[in-house]
C-alpha cells in the first residue's frame, strides 16, 4: 500500500508541475514558442520508444526474477545499448537535418531545435534505465524521488531560467544526465562486466523487449501524428494547438501510470509463480477501474474544456476547446488500453501489446489515407479518425485479456 501511495504522490506532483509549465510557457514566451514546446513534446514521445527498444518493459518483466547481481549487469548493459543507439540515430540527424525539421515542424529552419531534443531524448533514456532498475527492485522510494526530480522539479525549475525552448531543452537534459549519473554512482554497485555477460543479456532483455518496440513507437508516432498533419497541412499554431491537446490527453492517462508502474514488475512476478487467481482479480478490478476513469475524464472535458483552456492562457480558446472536446472522446478506450497493458506484458512472451498497436495504427493510417483521396482531410476529421481508432485499441485490448484463458 505505501507504494502505491509514494507512486501515486509522485505522479500527482509530476501531473501539477506539468500542467504548470505549460502555462508558464505561455505566459513567458511567444504563441510560436509555445507551438514548438508541444510539438517538441510529441517529438519526444515518440524518439524515446523508438531508441529504448523495449527497454522499459524488458527491465521490470526480468530484473525481479534475477538475482542482485544479475540485476546490476542487466543495468549497465542496457546503459550500452541506449548509448549506442543515441549515437546512432545523432549520426543520422547530422546528415540529414533539414529532412528532420521538415516532417516534424513544416520548416527547414528548426535544426537546432531538434538537435536539442535529441539530447534531452537522451537524458531521458538514462532516467528510464536508472528508474526501471529501481522499479524492478521494487524500491519505489528511490525511483519515485528520480520521478519526481527528473521530470517534476528540473523541467519546472528550467522553464524560469530559459530564454527559448531550445535552451529549456539543453538545460534540462544535461541536469537530467548529472542527476542520474550521481543516483548511480551513490546507489549502483560497479561491477566489473564480461562480454559473456553482456551477450546473454543482451539475448535476454532485448530478444523480449525488440518484440515490443515497434508497438511503443507506433504508440508514440499514433499520438504524434495528429500534430504532423497540423503542422504540415494546416500550420505550426494549428499543429501547436493539437499537440497541446494530446499533452493534456497524456497528461490525464499519466495520472493512472502508477498502476502500471507497480503492476508490471508484481504481475510479471505472479506469472512467474502461476498464482492465476490473483492475476485474474487484480485484471478484473482494472478493467472496471480505467472504464469508470475513462468516462469521467470524458465528462469533465466536455464539461469544463473552455475553463480548462483559460488556465494556460491559450490566445484561441474556441478552436483549441473544439480540439480538446475531439481529442477525449478516445480516452475511455486509451484509459482500458493504457492500465491493462501490463498485464498482457507480463503473461504473454509474444508482444500481443505491439499487435494491438499497430492493428489500431494501421487502422488510423488507413482511414487518413482514404480522407486524402476524396479530398476531405479537414482538421477535424483527421482528429475523429484518431478517437476511432484509440477507442478501438482499448477494444481489443479488452478482447486480448478476455482471451486469456487462465483467466476467463
Amino acid at each position: 500500500m505505501a507504494d502505491y501511495v509514494i507512486t501515486f504522490g509522485v505522479e500527482f506532483l509530476i501531473l501539477v508541475l506539468s500542467v504548470l509549465i505549460f502555462k508558464l510557457v505561455n505566459i513567458r514566451l511567444d504563441t510560436v514558442s509555445f507551438s514548438e514546446f508541444t510539438v517538441s513534446k510529441r517529438l519526444n514521445a515518440f524518439l524515446i520508444p523508438l531508441l529504448m527498444i523495449g527497454l522499459g518493459v524488458s527491465l521490470p518483466k526480468f530484473l525481479p526474477i534475477s538475482s542482485e547481481k544479475k540485476q546490476v549487469s542487466i543495468y549497465y548493459t542496457s546503459l550500452i545499448i541506449i548509448c549506442s543507439l543515441f549515437l546512432f540515430i545523432t549520426v543520422l540527424f547530422l546528415f540529414i537535418p533539414k529532412v528532420f525539421s521538415d516532417i516534424v515542424f513544416g520548416d527547414s529552419f528548426h535544426k537546432r531545435l531538434i538537435l536539442a531534443n535529441l539530447g534531452y531524448v537522451f537524458s531521458l533514456m538514462f532516467h528510464s534505465c536508472l528508474y526501471n532498475y529501481f522499479r524492478g527492485k521494487f524500491n519505489f522510494k528511490i525511483s519515485g524521488f528520480m520521478q519526481a526530480f527528473n521530470l517534476g522539479i528540473l523541467p519546472f525549475v528550467f522553464i524560469f531560467v530559459a530564454g527559448s525552448i531550445e535552451q529549456y531543452f539543453i538545460y534540462t537534459g544535461i541536469f537530467t544526465i548529472i542527476s542520474c549519473i550521481v543516483v548511480s554512482v551513490v546507489f549502483v554497485p560497479l561491477i566489473k562486466l564480461q562480454w559473456s555477460e553482456i551477450k546473454e543479456n543482451l539475448n535476454q532483455i532485448v530478444a523480449y523487449g525488440i518484440q515490443r518496440m515497434p508497438g511503443d513507437v507506433f504508440l508514440g508516432l499514433f499520438l504524434a501524428v495528429p500534430s504532423f498533419i497540423g503542422t504540415n497541412y494546416f500550420s505550426l499554431t494549428e499543429g501547436g494547438q493539437i499537440a497541446f491537446c494530446l499533452s493534456l490527453f497524456n497528461i490525464t492517462i499519466a495520472f493512472m501510470s502508477p498502476i502500471n508502474i507497480i503492476l508490471l514488475p508484481r504481475a510479471s512476478k505472479i506469472v512467474h509463480e502461476k498464482d492465476y487467481t490473483q492475476l485474474k482479480s487484480i485484471t478484473f478490478q482494472l478493467l472496471k477501474m480505467s472504464t469508470l476513469l475513462g468516462i469521467f475524464n470524458l465528462l469533465v472535458i466536455f464539461l469544463f474544456a473552455d475553463f480548462i483552456i483559460k488556465i494556460f492562457n491559450v490566445s484561441d480558446i474556441e478552436s483549441t476547446s473544439y480540439i480538446l472536446k475531439i481529442i477525449f472522446t478516445g480516452v475511455i478506450g486509451y484509459s482500458i488500453f493504457s492500465v491493462i497493458r501490463s498485464i498482457i506484458d507480463a503473461f504473454y512472451n509474444k508482444a500481443r501489446n505491439s499487435f494491438n498497436i499497430l492493428l489500431a495504427f494501421a487502422l488510423f493510417v488507413f482511414i487518413l489515407f482514404l480522407l486524402k483521396y476524396f479530398n476531405v482531410l479537414t482538421l477535424a476529421n483527421s482528429l475523429i479518425s484518431f478517437s476511432i481508432c484509440v477507442n478501438f485499441l482499448g477494444l481489443i485490448t479488452y478482447l486480448s485479456v478476455y482471451k486469456i484463458k487462465k483467466l476467463s
